[in-house]
This record gives structure tokens, C-alpha cells and sequence, in this order.
């Protein structure tokens, strides 16, 4: 009786017992004079190379299993690779195909460090040069677009005096709320969906911030922000009235909740964006609001764009300036809170000539 059909991708615990060897040595070591940089690598990067390690096992494991009884080392190769990409292309757009074997070429670096895999480098880079770009360029974003809607959101969804508020008002204030501390506060969206009242978001004296230690941050960099006044009665609000509408297990802690009473998700916050991009008129996803912060700042203070870097808590200058513009942590967003009130400032004046 035949056994089940492989899956594409291959569990861990298929993994030949080589792999797992190379993988724990890579992934799993602390010790900082270790060759491989595995472990210290942000999370979503180590997961993001063990999916392409995985689609590349269940691939030979599917198209020619006896390869996995290679040694990892002798088993990646060029032909190999080869055939992965035309497997690959046969259901994935040209930036997928090319973003996988970027992630192989990683998780190679990382596992066998001391190969040469400057083949598979090339590999990658030719197939990021042929893939088509992602889309026509979009509309320009600012962070003061993203401020206007939110508060646009909070207001039409708070309730009379002395009236309960609504479910589908409570909603719809929270992702008001969301889009306009995202104005002030742009962090990553795995960062904002696991954003916990008491360890991230946090009252000291009678000031808010949102603090994110360097272990849960893409680029071990702490962050740190003032949340601004202006948004601190719409987040007494939340915390006093909208969120305890909402909320349905008492030891929840995550700041976002859902109408379901638990912790909203990082994919739910996708479907979030998705209904804040019809109030706009063009498509947004959560990474945009990095997007408008780049580019708000590149409009205000052009000279000053290394201020944007730390905001943004890139640790590298060119990733802020090639990426995120369209157009250190705490004095950062102190700096950057007064360029968004500055240009509300300017756009009333001329609202009002």
C-alpha cells in the first residue's frame, strides 16, 4: 500500500540526521567566536532560511530522494539548484523564486560556512535581475496622511457621552488608534502585533512609551519612543473604554485585541490595513508606515536624513535611503514628532488663507 505523498516542504524532524547536525551547530550556538553568525541572526531571518532549507529537502525528497542520503555539502549544487528553480517557477512569480534561493544561498552561508558559495550568490542575484519589479510605483505616503486617518477613525467611532460603545465602533477606533501611533511610532508589524500593556507599552510618571528590547527587534536594536501627547488622551480612551469592550480573557496583556476577545494577530493587522486603504483610496500595508516616515522626514529635513535611520532602528544608513524613501530611538522620535506637527501647522495655514 503506498505511504503518503511527500510534502513540499520537509519537517525538521524528516530532516536527514546530517542536516540537523549542521543546522543545531548554525542556529543554536552562543558562543560569539563561533564561525557561523547563525544564531545571532533577528528570528524572522532564521526562519525565513530553514523554510528554503526545507523546500529544497522536500523538493529532492520529492524529485530525487536517494539525494538525501548525500552529505549536505556534496548534495547543493548547481544543477541541483537548476532544477529547484524551474520546479519553483512553475507556481511562484519571479521576485518569490528569487527571494527563496536568496534565503537557500543564507541558510548555506550559515550552515556550511567554510564552502564557497559565491555560484549560489551569483544564482540569486541573476534571478532578482531578471524578475519583473513588484508593481507601478505607488502613491507618495506621509506619516501626517497616516496620522489624519487615524484620528479621523477615533472620532467618528467614539460614542455619546454616558452610551456604550459599539463593537463595530470599538473596531474601528482601535485601528484608528493603530494607524496613528504608526504615524509617530513606525515599528515593524511583528513588533506592533506583539506590542504587551506594562512591558512594551509603558506608563512612567505620567508619560507613555513603547519600548522594544534588542532580542525582539529585526536588527537587535532597542527601541525606544515617547508616545506623543497629542495621542495620549485617544490611548486613555482605548485603554479605558474601547479595549475593555473587547476584551474577553482578563489575562491578555496584548494592547491590540480582537473582536474574537484575544490577542489580534500579525496576519489579522494585514486585513486591518486592508480596510484602512479604502478610507485612502489606494492600497497600504503595515510596512508603509516606514515607508511615510522615510519620506516625511527626506521632505522636512533633508540634511538630516540620519535621524530617519535611527526612527526607522536600521543599522545601516543605505538601507534607509534606498528602501524606505518615497520623495538615536528616543530623541529620534522626539525630533520626528515635531516635524509631523510642524507640517500640520503649515497645512491648517494654508487651509485657512
Amino acid at each position: 500500500m503506498p505511504g503518503p505523498k511527500p510534502r513540499l516542504h520537509l519537517t525538521y524532524a524528516q530532516w536527514p540526521a546530517a542536516d540537523r547536525l549542521l543546522w543545531e551547530r548554525a542556529f543554536c550556538n552562543d558562543d560569539p567566536f563561533a564561525e557561523s553568525g547563525g544564531a545571532r541572526l533577528a528570528k524572522a531571518s532564521q526562519q525565513r532560511c530553514m523554510w528554503a532549507w526545507r523546500r529544497f529537502l522536500g523538493f529532492l525528497a520529492i524529485h530525487e530522494p536517494p539525494a538525501l542520503e548525500v552529505a549536505p555539502t556534496e548534495r547543493l549544487t548547481v544543477e541541483r539548484v537548476r532544477q529547484l528553480v524551474a520546479h519553483l517557477t512553475e507556481t511562484c512569480a519571479p521576485q518569490s523564486v528569487a527571494s527563496n534561493i536568496d534565503a537557500l544561498y543564507q541558510a548555506a552561508r550559515m550552515v556550511m560556512p567554510d564552502r564557497d558559495w559565491t555560484w549560489l550568490k551569483a544564482v540569486k542575484a541573476r534571478l532578482y535581475a531578471a524578475a519583473p519589479a513588484h508593481s507601478p510605483a505607488r502613491p507618495v505616503i506621509t506619516s501626517l496622511q497616516l496620522l489624519d486617518l487615524g484620528q479621523q477613525l477615533m472620532e467618528e467611532s467614539k460614542p455619546e457621552p454616558g452610551t456604550p460603545i459599539s463593537m463595530h465602533d470599538a473596531i474601528h477606533y482601535r485601528d484608528g488608534l493603530m494607524i496613528a501611533l504608526l504615524a509617530f511610532i513606525p515599528i515593524r508589524r511583528k513588533n506592533l502585533a506583539a506590542l504587551e500593556i506594562g512591558r512594551h507599552v509603558v506608563l512612567e510618571g505620567d508619560r507613555w512609551f513603547v519600548i522594544i528590547p534588542r532580542e525582539e527587534t529585526k536588527t537587535r536594536t532597542p527601541i525606544e519612543f515617547a508616545i506623543p501627547e497629542l495621542l495620549i488622551p485617544y490611548l486613555t480612551f482605548y485603554l479605558e473604554i474601547v479595549r475593555p469592550r473587547m476584551l474577553r480573557r482578563p489575562t491578555c496583556a496584548a494592547l491590540w485585541v480582537s473582536n474574537q476577545g484575544g490577542a489580534l494577530s500579525h496576519v489579522a493587522i494585514n486585513h486591518v490595513f486592508k480596510r484602512l486603504s479604502s478610507r485612502l483610496g489606494f492600497r497600504i500595508a503595515p510596512h508603509d508606515a516606514r515607508d511615510a516616515a522615510a519620506t516625511t522626514w527626506a521632505i522636512s529635513a533633508p540634511d538630516q536624513i540620519g535621524v530617519a535611520r535611527d526612527l526607522l532602528a536600521h543599522s545601516d544608513l543605505r538601507t534607509t535611503t534606498k528602501h524606505y524613501n518615497r520623495a538615536r530611538g528616543i530623541e529620534a522620535s522626539r525630533a520626528y514628532r515635531q516635524v509631523i506637527v510642524g507640517l500640520r501647522k503649515r497645512q491648517n495655514q494654508r487651509r485657512f488663507r
